[in-house]
């Protein structure tokens, strides 16, 4: 390697172009982490300059190191630009070109010294070149940012950037919020009367910091040099590389030039530029990239993705701290040519959005929405492969019997109480006799059956009806951290009740949970039941383990279920039945109860019941 101390403005008054290649991840720096540090790095050398302006100081201000930059440089023919492909320190550059861009912008809108605005002009583009052309740009992201950069960099100030993403929905992205803070940032130094400076004398403390004080490290590749190791060593500093960085980064790196835009195209694109209306807090509109929680792991969608599709072609328990080790050590072990690999990643990514984000009506979404509400991700690696078996959703009622004894069997278990810590190395072991089973020609669905019901154990087994039907009723359901299992619970009871004669309803406001028995409930209002209790319970512990089953619990919109709140039942079951068009709540319209109390949520949740053992059955063993 060869290194070498430049200047910003020795490393961008050069005719050269710096490609991000097609592998590398997109712009991630925030303004927090990244942009304010720089700006303030930036800022205190300027002001260093100001401070020798007209004063007899000797020597220059010391020089402030932003870091280093590490290029693969390649070869260029006839009247084409030099170009330099970053290996590392593409992030770093891309901002730096983005400060400059608004630094030139400011310095035309606030009348800097016109030499002082050519400098900052020519420092992001190169000469001779048509305006439409990609040549004209210092730097190149990465396919996904290419068309954001472009906008951003043409941009001759906030008005002209907001009005070119006006209709973009969502927030700005990235890059057009780094622009506008630069551009704020340098419009309040610039103008500010410190020091009785000038606008134009700031505009050169600017210019003189460019020139002599802000520095990088760049370290040019020489033959020889494996690129791949020192991507891999080098994360950007700053923000750590996400495994799926390295992972694209490692597969793109092994096809060659003329394939590897193909294959990407084809296959990794979508990745990088499918996007929501809806950004993130944080900015992110790219579906791939937004965070999810699943259990103890809050990552991008793309790496929670690629875990759980090395999960299901190894059956191994990944650790996701290892994920791009993990999954060198498969890929090399691996026959699959680059672009079976590749098309087998983009056809599982399909069945992982239906788990991630549901939208459909198919047995394994339903599944998807209720297992969201679980915080279970443990089974995504067995979901993934019998996604992969199906030929289109909903129409293999193999596959729709194996997702509804998943379902049953994980409910079942849930409302029993028993422990979900061993599901990883049990899924996985269902996951096995699955593939074995499709590999041997044998009945898939017949194997997962097998292994859900083969074992008594605590850790795994599946609840019988009598045991189910005992926890339904003593569940403690509703739970103020987590009032989402409760809705789901509920839910899928408002589903079943739905028959041929109902009208087809769509609900779109977003439903709560409502306790019949107030859970502040007087007892002038609500008095005890009068049923004989077991010996050594009191009517105070009875009504306490009542409160929250789920004979006790209705789904009623956040409006109504504000407007009745502590009532007398008769008022709350006339107002129910009155507003309510859920199934759940069609037993108040007509002939309702005239109070509640701890036996009625008894009776009810025993009722309901019956309804559960039907949507989540377990299937009886074969007569010996």
């Amino acid at each position: 390697m060869k290194p070498e101390k430049l200047t910003i403005q020795e490393i961008f008054s050069r005719e050269r172009r710096f490609i991000i290649p097609l592998f590398q991840r997109s712009y991630v720096w925030n303004r927090e982490e990244q942009w304010e540090p720089l700006w303030e790095d930036i800022q205190g050398r300027a002001e260093a300059h100001l401070e020798r302006l007209g004063k007899s100081i000797e020597g220059k201000p010391r020089s402030h190191f932003l870091g280093a930059i590490v290029l693969n440089v390649a070869s260029f023919q006839g009247r084409s630009i030099a170009r330099s492909d970053v290996i590392d320190g593409q992030q770093r550059l891309t901002t730096l070109q983005l400060f400059l861009a608004a630094l030139r912008d400011q310095s035309i809108a606030l009348d800097a010294a016109e030499k002082d605005a050519k400098l900052f002009a020519r420092l992001t583009r190169n000469p001779d070149c048509e305006e439409g052309a990609e040549d004209l740009f210092k730097v190149w992201p990465t396919n996904a940012d290419r068309e954001t950069f472009a906008i951003v960099m043409r941009a001759s100030g906030r008005t002209a950037l907001e009005k070119e993403f006006a209709g973009s929905g969502g927030g700005l992205p990235r890059m057009a919020q780094a622009y506008l803070y630069f551009s704020d940032a340098i419009a309040d130094f610039v103008t500010s009367k410190e020091a009785g400076t000038t606008v134009e004398d700031r505009f050169y403390g600017l210019m003189m910091a460019l020139k002599e004080s802000l520095q990088l490290i760049v370290i040019e590749l020489e033959e020889g040099d494996d690129p791949q190791i020192i991507f891999e060593t080098l994360n950007a500093r700053g923000q750590p590389l996400l495994p799926s960085d390295l992972i694209r980064n490692y597969v793109f790196m092994r096809i060659t030039d003329k394939e590897s835009e193909r294959l990407y195209q084809a296959y990794w694109q979508h990745f990088d530029d499918e996007r929501v209306e809806v950004s993130s807090s944080d900015g992110e509109s790219r579906f791939w990239h937004i965070e999810e929680r699943q259990g103890r792991l809050n990552r991008p969608r793309i790496d929670l993705f690629i875990f759980h599709y090395l999960a299901m072609h190894t059956e191994n328990d990944i650790r996701i701290g290892q994920l791009f080790k993990e999954f060198r050590d498969w890929r090399e072990a691996s026959a699959q040519t680059n672009e079976e690999f590749l098309k087998d990643l983009k056809s599982t990514s399909g069945h992982f959005r239906r788990l991630i984000a549901p939208s459909g009506n198919s047995r394994l979404e339903m599944f998807a929405r209720r297992l969201r509400s679980l915080d279970t991700s443990t089974v995504y690696p067995l979901l993934l492969f019998l996604a992969s078996l199906e030929i289109k959703p909903g129409s293999n009622p193999e596959i729709d019997q194996c997702v509804a004894d998943l379902e049953s069997f994980m409910i079942r278990r849930f409302m029993c109480d028993l422990t979900p810590k061993n599901y990883n190395r049990f899924f996985m072991s269902v996951l096995g006799k699955a593939k074995a089973a499709h590999g041997n020609g044998k009945s898939v669905g017949e194997a997962i059956r097998e292994e859900l019901s083969r074992s008594a154990l605590e850790t795994n087994r599946w609840p019988d009806d009598k045991e189910f039907k005992k926890g339904w009723r003593r569940k403690q359901l509703y739970v103020r951290s987590r009032p989402d299992r409760a809705v789901m619970i509920l839910s899928a009871l408002e589903d079943v009740k739905r028959t041929s004669k109902n009208e087809k309803v769509t609900i779109q406001s977003g439903l709560t949970v409502e306790h019949l028995l107030p859970q502040s409930a007087s007892l002038e209002i609500y008095p005890y039941s009068d049923v004989e209790l077991e010996d050594g319970l009191t009517h105070e512990d009875d009504r306490v383990s009542v409160m929250h089953t789920v004979g006790n619990l209705t789904l009623l919109t956040g409006p109504l279920n504000s407007s009745i709140s502590n009532g007398p039942f008769p008022r709350k079951a006339t107002e129910i039945g009155a507003e309510s068009d859920l199934r759940l709540n069609a037993w108040l319209r007509s002939n309702p109860p005239k109070g509640w109390n701890e036996w009625s949520a008894w009776e009810r949740s025993k009722e309901l019941g019956k309804l559960a053992v039907g949507i989540w059955p377990k299937p009886q063993p074969a007569p010996e």
